[in-house]
């Protein structure tokens, strides 16, 4: 009887080695001989998914975006009001544990080789108006709720919320900001955008 392969499962497997690669040793050090040895694959069996660096980069991007939505969706259906859900999203996205720190890494490696790279730019600019939208409607919800001023710009709100999980990571990352800080720093400014 032939073997049934989770082709699904093989992909998440490959992005999943990329991104160790790329915590590990660094972007510059992803290859497909590199990658598919840390995946305990042939060169052949990972080329079947993936048949350039580019391709295979692509491929764990969009792991990491999966990898993002999972997480929103599973601590915005733990939280009781709007603003709750606001913030618990943005501490979801930041480096304030182990696998948000592990995950983290690999973002800012992403980010920083998209500058070079204008399919990755294409993949983050397809990801980034999701976030900004669930911030925004959030946002709203809360504005509606009485838990945040009616005046407010709520797409532009959502923007500087994303600026400022931006603006924290490194810093979190490189130890100036503890977790604790980074959640002081978040409610003080949710904190000015309330109706009280």
């Amino acid at each position: 009887m032939p073997k049934i392969v989770d082709h699904e499962a093989r992909r998440r497997h490959i992005a999943e080695a990329v991104h160790r690669v790329i915590h590990d040793k660094g972007m510059e050090s992803v290859s497909l001989r590199v990658v598919a040895a840390e995946a305990g694959m042939s060169m052949g069996a990972v080329q079947y998914y993936v048949t350039t660096k580019d391709q295979m980069l692509l491929l764990a991007l969009e792991r990491i975006g999966i990898w993002i939505g999972e997480r929103v969706a599973a601590v915005a259906a733990h939280q009781s009001t709007p603003l709750d859900v606001l913030r618990a999203t943005v501490l979801e996205l930041l480096p304030l544990d182990d696998e948000r720190s592990y995950l983290n890494r690999i973002g800012l490696a992403f980010q920083a080789s998209s500058v070079v790279s204008e399919h990755q730019a294409v993949a983050m600019r397809l990801g980034l108006p999701l976030l900004l939208s669930f911030f925004a409607e959030q946002i709203r919800a809360a504005q509606a709720a009485g838990q945040l001023a009616a005046h407010l710009d709520a797409g532009k709100e959502a923007s500087i919320l994303y600026a400022f999980a931006q603006g924290v990571v490194n810093a979190t990352l490189v130890g100036h900001y503890t977790p604790e800080d980074v959640a002081a720093l978040l409610d003080y400014h949710l904190a000015r955008l309330c109706t009280g």
